[in-house]
Formats: C-alpha cells, structure tokens, sequence
C-alpha cells in the first residue's frame, strides 16, 4: 500500500477510532464538579504504555484528584504502507479544559468541554461505560493484565478490544482495515506523587484556542429558522 489517498484515509480513519476510545473517560468540570464525581477510582498514578503495530513508540499517564488534571505525553510513529507521521505531544486536562500540544512546533490548541452538564451528578465510570454501550461495546469477561484485574471491553465496529482497571485503560488492541495498533501498560504506579510540572503547559508554548464545534453545529440551524 503506498502513500495514497486511500493510505492517508486510513491513518486518518484509525486516529479517529483511537480518539472515540479516548473519551470512554468522561472529562467533566472540577470546578462544577459535585463531591465525590471521580474520572478514575484512585487519586493519582503514573502509568507507561508501549506502541506496537503500524504505530510504535511510547505514552506515559499522569493524573492526579481522581483525574481531573492529567497529562498524556506521546511519542510515537505510525506507518502505514508508505505512509508514515511521527507524533511528539502532549494532551492536558485541567477540568473542562484539554489543550494538544504538538512539543516539536511548540504550538498548541485549547478547547473548552461542551459536555460537562452531560455528566453532572453521574458517577464517572458508569457514563463511560454508558458511552463504551452507545458505541456499541459490551463487557465480555474479566482479565488479570499486569497484575489488575481487569474488566474486558468489545467493540466490533471499531475493531477495538480495552482492559479496565478503576477506569483506567490498560490495554487497547484496534484493527481497523487490516491495520492493527496495540497500547500496553508496562509499568503501573498507583497513588503516586507526581511533580507538578509534569501537569503544566510547556514554557514557550503558544496556545490557541480551537473552534467550538457545537456553535459551528449550531450556527446553521439558527439561520434555517
């Protein structure tokens, strides 16, 4: 398969897929958030992943207050045929607050979450559950995976297959045409302190905001009526 169009819609296909799965943990507000609403069911933990398949590399978790500030960082390249793009970033939470960080250009998006009034007054694991359902996914067993056990999660028209501890994805295996991309915890450090620096937006960053999807949604139904 070589660099074409049908190549890059695949890569763009399976980034799409990997982002759905990514939202399986609802990101709500701390500043609204009612007492006890949790992301995940421990306060803190670092966690390392490695990527194998078309696309390698290396993530490592970070999250403290139950997830309600967390920090991704990502190196990776995916390869696909001809194809390939390598990946160095980070995504932070901050409540309702998510800014993609691309740490080569030093540029960055932030974008403000719609969806918290969604979630208010739910237990955060249940709505990702909710959410796992409503794309279709069902719980199929229970797993050890690196010492948790874990709930399994399916999700055949995404091809996508989690391991769930306290809500927190310890391995996700997709397949999207013929293309496979597996994430694996490696290490796992429950309750861990983590340095606040590793929550905190880059020096020299520029930040810009990221179009609100739901006013562009919205805009044109104002102008049919």
């Amino acid at each position: 398969m070589k660099n074409s169009p049908a190549t890059r819609l695949t890569c763009a296909a399976l980034a799409l897929v990997l982002a759905l799965l990514a939202q399986v943990t609802p990101q709500v507000d701390a500043a609204q958030t009612p007492v006890g609403l949790k992301r995940y069911q421990i306060a803190s933990a670092i966690v390392e992943y490695t990527l194998s398949g078309a696309q390698t590399g290396t993530e490592t978790l970070y999250f403290t207050e139950y997830g309600m500030r967390e920090a991704k960082y990502t190196r990776s390249e995916l390869k696909v045929g001809g194809f390939s793009q390598k990946t160095n970033r980070v995504t932070i939470l901050e409540g309702a607050t998510t800014y993609n960080i691309d740490l080569e250009t030093k540029t960055g998006t932030k974008l403000e979450n719609p969806f918290f009034k969604k979630f208010e007054g739910k237990d955060a694991t249940e709505a990702g559950e909710k959410m796992l359902r409503d794309m279709g996914g069902e719980k199929i067993g229970v797993e050890s995976f690196l010492g948790k056990m874990c709930d399994v999660w399916e999700v055949k028209k995404l091809g996508s297959k989690m391991w769930v501890w306290s809500g927190i994805p310890l391995k996700t295996e997709t397949k999207f045409a013929g293309v496979q991309i597996i994430i694996a915890a490696t290490k796992l450090e429950p309750n861990a302190n983590i340095a606040p620096d590793k929550l905190a937006i880059p020096a020299g960053v520029n930040i810009t905001a990221a179009p609100n999807f739901r006013k562009l949604q919205e805009t044109p139904r104002k102008k049919s009526q």
